[in-house]
């Protein structure tokens, strides 16, 4: 009797990891990769809110498009990103960390499900943007300004 009871135990655990694993949702490292759009940012209404999107590419690089104020053309970054279980972050080209300098930067916690992609800075600031699918028209692309470190410092960049 005993020796049943210890083949319906491992066979309940069996079941119950296999299914957990199929509840875990999309990885986040292959899920990300793709084109989005920022939607909302704690501390901004939607009308103030700048039009961001930002491509993470499979070879962990990503391109970001951003049009702060009333600018005419979007100003384009590009740089690497690291996703390490759920946090997630990244460096410009020009060695600015995101959210900081050469040598500090912050930290992201992602959530993600498939159509929305949630970044949390992980520095007590509550800051949250939240971003969904959506590819930024080529000809904006094309007409966007490379911004590189002598030119992009004074700018705000929102990663």
């Amino acid at each position: 009797m005993k020796k049943i009871s210890y083949i319906f135990t491992a066979l309940i655990l069996t079941l119950v990891s296999v299914s957990c694993k199929k509840d875990k949702g999309p990885d986040i490292a292959t899920g990300i990769v793709a084109e989005w759009h920022l939607v909302g940012m704690t501390g901004y209404e939607a009308s103030q809110l700048p039009s961001v999107y930002v491509e993470f590419k499979a070879d962990k690089s990503f391109d970001m498009y951003q049009k702060v104020g009333d600018v005419q053309r979007y100003s384009r970054y590009t740089g690497t990103y690291t996703v390490t279980g759920n946090s997630m972050t990244g460096e410009y080209s020009d060695g600015i960390k995101w959210g900081g300098d050469k040598r500090n930067g912050i930290t992201y916690k992602v959530s993600f499900d498939g159509a929305v992609l949630c970044l949390a800075a992980d520095n007590g600031s509550g800051e949250v943007c939240r971003y969904e699918k959506a590819s930024l028209p080529q000809g904006e692309k094309d007409a966007a300004d490379m911004k590189t470190k002598s030119s992009s410092m004074s700018e705000e960049r929102f990663l």
